[in-house]
């Protein structure tokens, strides 16, 4: 049994598991601390209510799933005595993905950014999506570079990302950033598999599910380090230090600049992702 979490996107990203991975009784799914950051847009009550839910599901459980050591450090920081306790495990990733053909990426680029190629993030619009640097990092892209690249922004719409939203109005190159609402698992994958490379900086996106899916759409990835991304990615993915601009757009750059190394990372990701 999995125990549900009263944060909408973690219910949901959870759900998606405990009906694909067949979770069976006595097992619980450890997804992160992010309502335990001081970054986080939960509210006292909601803190309380999370902070008893893990607990009672790291205490009633008879074994802990995870999708990474990264995971897991984060549980037994918080849970010292459990360690015998977890489990590691793989991340289920619809097997049916496969890299777009030319043409069909073409129409989505028309779709979406009138046939500009694009960055996509796919993950949570909020405050502690640190997404406010990648826009400094997409503004050192663009101003060296003087590149058409798009930038799209995929993602849950809610009070939680007012504070980013005013921030994105006065951006500099605002008309080079697309924002869109949480779209269908259809067009996610069709937005996705177009991209010309997925740059996830938010460390609390439950289960690194974008990357993975990414990696298995023949899309390369660039991610943050020390993270379950980073470590799910391995040498399919291209790091960057979290708090640091300058390396976020100096990761672009050198994406863009870089076409064997980008076909190396696709290919080292399918390879992957297919195992």
């Amino acid at each position: 049994m999995f125990y549900s979490s009263k944060i909408p996107e973690v219910y949901e990203a959870i759900g998606y598991h405990a009906k694909t991975m067949k979770i069976e009784e006595g097992q619980f799914l450890f997804h992160d601390l992010y309502h335990r950051t001081h970054s986080s847009d939960v509210g006292f009550l909601a803190r309380l209510r999370e902070n008893k839910w893990l607990t009672a599901g790291v205490k009633n459980a008879q074994e802990l799933l995870v999708f990474s050591e990264y995971s897991r450090d984060q549980l037994t920081s918080l849970f010292p005595t459990i360690v015998e306790k977890i489990k590691l495990v793989k991340p289920y990733v619809e097997p049916d993905l496969k890299p777009n053909n030319e043409n069909d990426r073409d129409a989505v680029r028309f779709e979406y950014t009138k046939g500009d190629a694009y960055f996509l993030y796919a993950g949570p619009i909020h405050s502690a999506a640190n997404l406010v640097n990648l826009l400094k990092g997409f503004s050192i892209f663009k101003k060296r570079l003087g590149s058409n690249m798009r930038l799209v922004l995929s993602g849950t719409l809610n009070k939680s990302a007012n504070r980013f939203l005013h921030q994105l109005a006065t951006y500099k190159y605002r008309d080079d950033v697309i924002l869109t609402e949480k779209l269908s698992l259809e067009q996610e994958i069709k937005l996705m598999s177009s991209a010309y490379a997925l740059v996830h900086p938010c460390r609390w996106d439950r289960f690194s599910m974008p990357v993975l899916m990414s990696m298995k759409l023949g899309v390369s990835v660039v991610v943050l380090d020390n993270s379950t991304h980073a470590e799910l990615s391995g040498m399919a993915g291209m790091f960057f230090q979290e708090n640091d601009p300058l390396d976020i757009g100096e990761k672009l750059i050198r994406i863009y600049r870089d076409e064997q190394m980008r076909t190396d990372m696709i290919g080292t990701g399918l390879i992957l992702a297919n195992k």
